[in-house]
């Protein structure tokens, strides 16, 4: 499979600069799902914030109220142990190594002899440990991908289009994988969890930092209709230096590719602080809706600004999200519900200080 244009790091000297992955591992029998979270700020090391992060957004080991996932994370603060393809879907960063070698991309069998604590992906193969207080997670699988971002049948395209090649957007999306398959295994914490066609979402941003406000959904495991996924997002971004407000939902069914946003029709939305999204699009063929919810208080998370990482982002991977997709005068093509959505908002989305904390993580 062809890799998606913007696959590869995108930093050219560039100050200040972030880059950020996220790969989502969803086991379906048990609904647990795994967020890993990667991201590289001011490679340059000319700037006071520089250095990488790690993430991981998994089950809650002691059950607390009214919470179901618990954040493991670690900072690496030395930028020259960072590694990333300017073409692929490849990268790594070290924290603990053994002779404290340089970093480049390792055979998968001597990972883990070398490096003590970090992560890499390389050649669709994901590893990595990182221990985090009394906390820790080991893990290591293969991804196999299915489908990018566009229709199965033709190459994979650019989330925001052709201009996304031009230096116009702050800061950059792309959907790496709609929908993958993993193979491997996962220790987090005492639990140790093996698997074989798990589903696997993965995308990237880059840029100066994260936008002022933002909100996102993400789904690939609907029960009732396999293959099933969709994509969406709204925010305010920074369009040749001036603020704009945006949204795209991108959705693939039975082979076929839907996209709503800037040139492919008009998405409407109203997202709640923390709790409630509904969106709507249409165009002159197709129209969608998406209601998403919970009732949980979802986990905070790291994101990049221009003051360093922030837990100024609100997640879960545990929401409920209905879909409906119909034809212009034909009506409804599909509906499907399903608890496993990855519901999110972001900066200053309504959220206070009385709930999202603003402190500056140091590397």
């Amino acid at each position: 499979m062809k890799f998606p244009p913007h696959s590869g790091y995108h930093w050219q000297g560039q100050s200040p600069f972030f880059e950020g992955w996220y790969v989502r591992l969803l086991l379906p029998q048990s609904g647990e799902s795994f967020a890993f979270m990667y991201s590289i700020e001011n490679p340059a090391s000319d700037h006071h914030y520089g250095g990488g992060a790690v993430q991981i957004l998994g089950p809650a080991t002691k059950k607390q109220e009214n919470q179901e996932d618990q954040l493991v994370w670690r900072t690496f603060p030395s930028v020259k142990k960072f590694w990333a393809s300017p073409r692929q879907f490849a990268l790594g960063h070290w924290g603990k190594c053994r002779d404290n070698r340089q970093a480049k991309p390792l055979l998968s069998e001597e990972f883990f002899a070398t490096v003590k604590e970090g992560y890499q992906i390389h050649q669709n193969q994901h590893q990595g440990q990182i221990i985090h207080g009394d906390r820790h997670c080991r893990w290591q699988f293969t991804v196999e991908p299915e489908v990018t971002w566009g229709s199965p049948n033709r190459f994979p395209r650019a989330t925001a289009g052709w201009l996304s090649f031009l230096p116009l957007f702050d800061p950059g999306w792309q959907i790496l994988l709609a929908q993958g398959r993993a193979h491997g295994w996962l220790k987090w914490q005492r639990e140790q969890y093996e698997f074989d066609h798990a589903l696997v979402y993965a995308e990237k941003n880059w840029g100066h930092s994260f936008p002022s406000r933002w909100f996102w959904l993400q789904a690939n495991y609907f029960p009732d209709h396999p293959g099933l996924s969709v994509t969406a997002a709204g925010g305010e971004r920074i369009v040749l230096g001036r603020p704009e407000e945006v949204a795209l939902i991108g959705l693939h069914h039975q082979g076929n590719f839907y996209e709503f946003g800037p040139g492919h029709g008009t998405v409407t939305w109203q997202v709640a602080p923390w709790g409630r999204w509904q969106l709507k699009a249409s165009n002159d063929r197709y129209w969608v809706k998406l209601s998403g919810k919970t009732d949980k208080k979802g986990s905070l998370v790291h994101t990049p600004t221009a003051q360093g990482l922030q837990l100024n982002c609100r997640d879960t991977t545990r929401g409920y999200l209905y879909l409906q997709l119909g034809s212009v005068g034909h009506g409804l093509i599909v509906q499907g519900e399903t608890d496993t959505a990855g519901l999110e908002v972001g900066g200053d989305w309504g959220l206070t200080e009385e709930n999202l904390s603003k402190k500056t993580v140091p590397f």
